[in-house]
């Protein structure tokens, strides 16, 4: 498996975790927004809107 691929199905784990929070109303979005964006930046993906 390659790095960037295993980065991308990572990613894609945190961003389903955080669409759980936004669901479950466990912390405002505009914060999940940011984390998820940072996530992308730091794992070097595409972003993917929750």
């Amino acid at each position: 498996m390659t790095e960037e691929l295993r980065n991308q199905m990572i990613y894609l784990a945190s961003v389903d975790m955080l669409r759980r929070m936004l669901r479950d109303k466990k912390f405002d979005k505009k914060v999940l927004d940011r984390l998820n964006h940072k996530n992308a930046e730091t794992m070097n993906v595409k972003v993917v809107e929750l």
